[in-house]
């Protein structure tokens, strides 16, 4: 039955825009199946099933049962406003209505895509709190079963967003975020676009320890990704996370399926983060979703003549967005500050009993090298006034000390968590 229930949102998902008044009016108070029957057939509503709901009981178990909220007969709008809203629409929405649901299911099993509904397990519960803008149904790529993380880790989800066209400190500041929320095992919602978007991504998947690191969410159907370039990391991330979208198979992204797509990323998210947004942004149209919904927002202050960091310090200086300028802000801000500040003067004292150990020679290489990327050894020498043969020597004794390591081509540090992990 939920099958059955699930194919008749996706065919209302195929020729309805998110969020329409009608529909959403008709699955709350008929469902799914009674509400296809009604657009799709001139003469098909009565006022018995206005009144009573879904006729079939079998159906209408279902529906209660998976907690979702119908309500028969609880209407919010009169009965003639409905059947003439409907018949209105109708017309335009006949032009859609170009599947049939065999051709609709084959094209989905050939795309390896799944539709989940509210009536589904795995649906995540959080896509509620956005009331009657709660999408219809989700199609998806990736194990269908990692959904149940949304709900059940939802206080490890973050949303990271800002600009296309981010800047060389915009994708540093990214990958560095995300790096360590991912090493705490969060899980990374974006939106698969160039920029923010990807660079967060890829620093999940570098990084990433949980089951999830990451999630897409993209404004056109998943037949094909958007944008092509990025191809290549949306297939990474369907194997080893999830890629979602409330579009249906075959249609383009537009404008306003992306400011649509945006309130989804808000809603699946814990906490989100703006890493750059110009003036108008799509970054800011997600934190405006979250503010609404009672996410809790982050934003990472720049440079104060960027155009790329105007849209987040407008979010600061409004109080719209907290600063955040390393993630040991939201886990105090989640976790409670006096166990963070006991771990942190902890890990303080390891980090001073290790530099104490260095020679002067290694204490500047140690500044010099990241704990993420590889830089040179020749890089690393220029930068700290050494021989070449000086600094290999410096490096080597550093890696017998388990505090750096090389991938054959360059050098990085190894912090004292990282060593402990292993």
């Amino acid at each position: 039955m939920r099958a059955y229930i699930r194919l008749c949102t996706a065919l209302i998902m195929r020729f309805a825009d998110p969020a329409d008044p009608l529909i959403v009016e008709g699955l709350k108070t008929l469902g799914a199946p009674l509400t296809l029957y009604c657009v799709t057939n001139p003469e098909g509503m009565t006022e018995t099933w206005w009144n009573g709901g879904e006729p079939s009981e079998e159906i209408a178990d279902v529906l209660r049962a998976a907690g979702v909220s119908y309500t028969p007969g609880q209407h919010s709008m009169s009965y003639e406003d409905f059947t003439r809203g409907i018949a209105k629409k109708r017309r335009r929405w006949q032009g859609r209505q170009r599947f049939e649901p065999r051709r609709e299911c084959a094209m989905a099993v050939s795309c390896g895509i799944w539709l989940v509904t509210p009536v589904d397990d795995f649906w995540p519960n959080h896509l509620q709190d956005l009331g009657d803008e709660t999408p219809y149904g989700l199609w998806g790529k990736g194990d269908p079963a990692k959904l149940r993380i949304l709900t059940e880790y939802f206080q490890k989800c973050v949303a990271v967003v800002g600009s296309r066209d981010a800047s060389v400190y915009g994708a540093d500041a990214t990958s560095y975020l995300v790096h360590e929320l991912a090493q705490k095992s969060h899980i990374i919602i974006s939106g698969g676009a160039y920029g923010i978007d990807v660079a967060a991504h890829r620093a999940a998947l570098a990084a990433g320890n949980a089951a999830v690191p990451t999630i897409a969410l993209m404004a056109g159907g998943l037949d094909h990704f958007y944008p092509v370039q990025n191809s290549e990391i949306l297939h990474r991330i369907v194997e080893e996370g999830l890629i979602l979208s409330e579009v249906s198979i075959g249609n383009t992204p537009t404008r306003w399926r992306f400011l649509e797509r945006n309130r989804l990323i808000a809603a699946l998210s814990h906490d989100i983060v703006v890493v750059e947004a110009r003036w108008r942004s799509g970054a800011l149209n997600t934190a405006r979703h979250g503010l609404e919904i009672g996410r809790e927002l982050w934003a990472v202050p720049g440079n104060i003549n960027s155009p790329n960091s105007v849209g987040c310090h407008r979010l600061i200086r409004d109080g719209h967005a907290h600063i955040l300028s390393e993630i040991q802000d939201i886990l105090e801000a989640r976790e409670g500050f006096d166990a963070l500040q006991e771990e942190k003067q902890s890990h303080d004292h390891e980090q001073s009993t290790i530099l104490d150990t260095m020679s002067e020679a290694q204490g500047r290489l140690w500044d010099m090298m990241s704990p993420r990327a590889y830089r040179s050894a020749e890089e690393l020498a220029g930068h700290i006034g050494l021989p070449l043969r000086g600094t290999m020597v410096e490096l080597s004794q550093l890696a017998q000390q388990g505090l750096a390591e090389t991938d054959g081509f360059g050098w990085r540090k190894i912090r004292q968590a990282a060593r402990s992990a292993s």
